[in-house]
């Protein structure tokens, strides 16, 4: 809101170490001492998650463009669950920058983004938008979806995505932006004709010129064994107690390459007129994960391969078309083997000594 004062917060060098260890001989970055920040811009700094991985290629990426785009924005795209989002929250946790985010939408007009009159408190008062925000205090402006709003809608925007002084209309302001602040935008597509019809609904061509406004990051997903070193470190302490390490890894590596086939498949493969080979996002595999840790801690019964049929059904599978459906079952299925019951197996005798029949 525009009754917060103007600040000038301390700038410090944020060593790549903090990005994960084997970063650290890339270039550091420049961030906020978070000490100097009032309160209100404090509560918007993401929260830091350490277990997040930036692999080399998207540190280096990234901190080019922070370093050196000086009012240019940066376009992450990436199909579902590839970490787009995430990487842009958790590199700005990590500079201690603010983020004021916003998610395009269809019928999205700019003035969303500038702010708007609101009462308050039997008042007129004006309300400063995510762009407002950005840009009188030195934050980053992170806009997700950017495809699902129409293309005039940028192109009216041009002053927003080439880091120009806002000119408020409502309220005869001319806001100049503070140096340290960046717009970040993330998307499933890159706004190309040839991507829109890749099982993304909604989304909208982009005006050549404003796609050329941007750096450009393509984030298709971790390497199998990036992916299954994440799988590692995020899953959940109560469903991992009681089995052994290298029997979890045998999971992990597993759901990994199930990750990697399926994305690779699904760039090469198309099933019936329409339906997509579906690739698994870290996400689904996150899911899946832990169904089939709480599965290898449950009394056995069902049978193997029918329980991991099921599982992968309620993970993804329920939402895809027969073909597609049957085919992530079977890619599973294939790849997970006995894995759930050597779990049970390999738990029950460290537990209680028990060895349980095949």
């Amino acid at each position: 809101m525009t009754n917060h004062p103007l600040i000038a917060p301390e700038l410090i060098r944020v060593s790549a170490s903090q990005f994960g260890n084997h970063l650290a001989d890339q270039r550091d970055c420049l961030g906020y001492n978070v000490k100097t920040l009032p309160t209100f811009a404090r509560s918007r700094i993401p929260t830091n998650h350490p277990n997040h991985w930036f692999t080399s290629e998207h540190y280096r990426h990234i901190a080019l463009w922070w370093t050196l785009a000086k009012g240019e924005p940066i376009y992450i795209s990436g199909p579902s669950g590839s970490g787009k989002t995430s990487t842009a929250m958790q590199f700005c946790a990590r500079l201690g920058v603010p983020v004021v985010s916003v998610t395009a939408r269809a019928r999205m007009d700019r003035r969303e983004l500038i702010g708007h009159w609101a009462v308050k408190g039997g008042e007129t008062v004006w309300i400063d938008g995510p762009a407002l925000l950005a840009w009188k205090y030195g934050w980053v402006l992170l806009i997700n979806e950017f495809s699902a709003a129409p293309a005039d809608m940028w192109v009216s925007c041009n002053d927003i995505l080439e880091g120009l002084p806002l000119d408020n209309g409502a309220t005869g302001e001319l806001v100049h932006p503070q140096p340290m602040t960046r717009v970040i935008v993330t998307d499933n597509t890159r706004g190309h004709s040839s991507e829109i019809d890749d099982g993304f609904f909604g989304r909208q061509i982009q005006d050549r010129s404003v796609i050329d406004r941007f750096w450009h990051l393509r984030m298709e997903g971790l390497t199998p064994d990036e992916e299954a070193k994440l799988l590692a470190k995020t899953a959940p302490q109560d469903l991992i107690e009681g089995f052994e390490d290298n029997a979890l890894e045998a999971l992990y590596s597993a759901l990994a390459r199930i990750g990697a086939d399926s994305r690779s498949q699904a760039q090469t493969q198309t099933i019936g007129f329409e339906s997509h080979v579906v690739p698994f996002s870290h996400r689904v595999l996150r899911r899946l994960r832990d169904m089939l840790l709480d599965a290898a801690t449950q009394p056995g019964g069902e049978n193997a391969s029918a329980q991991v049929r099921r599982l992968t059904r309620i993970a993804l599978a329920e939402s895809l078309d027969s073909t597609a459906s049957e085919a992530a079952q079977t890619l599973v299925e294939t790849t997970i083997g006995d894995l759930v019951h050597d779990l049970r197996v390999a738990r029950a005798k460290a537990i209680h000594g028990v060895t349980l029949a095949g």
